[in-house]
């Protein structure tokens, strides 16, 4: 009876694009990351440090969030900014990164009893290398016509956000909030910025900006009265595209976002109250595995092909065992 009331009180019932993106990658590292969430606190606490385990490069990436939003942030409160600081403040960003994750990999290894495949040296030269290319996106962004309107006051209606502020919608918690929003004539921008991404056109899953958008005081009720914004770090450099809203695309958008969660919730029944892991299926590509906090314990860990045809192999003689 317990353990089908945590089953119930963990089934999924939160959206976003990261967790979309890692339902897709690898069903198993997202039953990890949020299919255990309200067992356990310390459990919990432990579950998610090894799930939010990040590649240099990846803090590299965050660092250059971090930094954009810290420029804006200054701008609008009136604080000086020194361009030269910059640099300082993403090797500080990664370092402390850095410094809290050997936390987590002393608790990996302290649970294998080994050496952790996710443990090696990371030279002085290559922090440097990823200050430096941190460094160099930042700049790049900056330049964007948008951005300059906003910093010399040419857009004087302007606003930031958090991606974890929550929207409801139905009996789900979505997280589709905008980075920065704008106003021109009476016309609403909303833009969201990645900083990895391989599309170079508006996503489908950021036209649910349009369903935040519609319900926040003060903004406009009707959806054609936005321009969707992407900016995505594509081939070397910054791609900018747009697209006007309507009620087709916000309607696609929250289709898509159902299929996601009834997509969540089946995986999550498949976990069972017994929480087999050997039911969940592993990554789609072994590059996910490379960076992935759980490949230690992984059966996917050292070779996926040979784990996932272990895995079919199992599920064949269970199904056989069943006639």
């Amino acid at each position: 009876m317990r353990d089908t009331r945590v089953m119930r009180i963990n089934r999924p019932n939160v959206w976003s694009i990261s967790r979309r993106q890692l339902l897709h990658q690898c069903p198993r590292a997202w039953i990890l990351k949020y299919g255990f969430r309200k067992k356990n606190r310390t459990f919990n606490r432990s579950l998610q440090n090894i799930s939010d385990w990040s590649s240099p490069w990846r803090m590299m990436q965050r660092s250059v969030r971090m930094i954009v939003f810290q420029r804006l942030e200054s701008h609008r409160n009136k604080i000086s900014w020194n361009d030269s600081e910059i640099a300082s403040k993403i090797r500080m960003a990664i370092m402390g990164r850095r410094f809290r994750q050997n936390k987590t990999l002393n608790l990996i290894e302290k649970r294998i009893r080994k050496s952790s495949k996710l443990k090696f040296r990371v030279p002085s030269s290559e922090i440097d290398r990823l200050v430096e290319i941190s460094c160099l996106r930042y700049h790049s962004f900056m330049k964007n016509p948008i951005i300059q309107n906003i910093l010399n006051d040419n857009i004087t209606e302007w606003y930031t956000f958090s991606r974890l502020d929550t929207t409801n919608y139905r009996s789900n918690i979505l997280h589709i909030t905008p980075d920065i929003i704008w106003k021109e004539g009476s016309t609403w921008n909303l833009l969201r910025f990645s900083v990895q991404s391989s599309q170079s056109e508006v996503s489908e899953e950021n036209m649910s900006m349009l369903h935040w958008a519609i319900r926040r005081t003060g903004l406009p009720s009707d959806p054609n009265r936005f321009i969707i914004h992407e900016l995505n770090w594509f081939r070397g450099k910054w791609q900018w595209c747009k697209k006007k809203g309507s009620e087709t695309m916000k309607k696609d958008s929250l289709n898509l976002i159902n299929m996601d969660i009834r997509a969540m919730k089946n995986l999550h029944d498949k976990l069972g109250p017994a929480c087999d892991l050997s039911q969940i299926p592993l990554a789609s590509n072994e590059k996910f595995c490379k960076t992935c906090g759980h490949r230690d314990t992984c059966p996917g860990g050292d070779d996926l092909t040979r784990a996932k045809l272990e895995q079919a192999s199992l599920e064949m003689l269970k199904s056989s065992t069943k006639l």
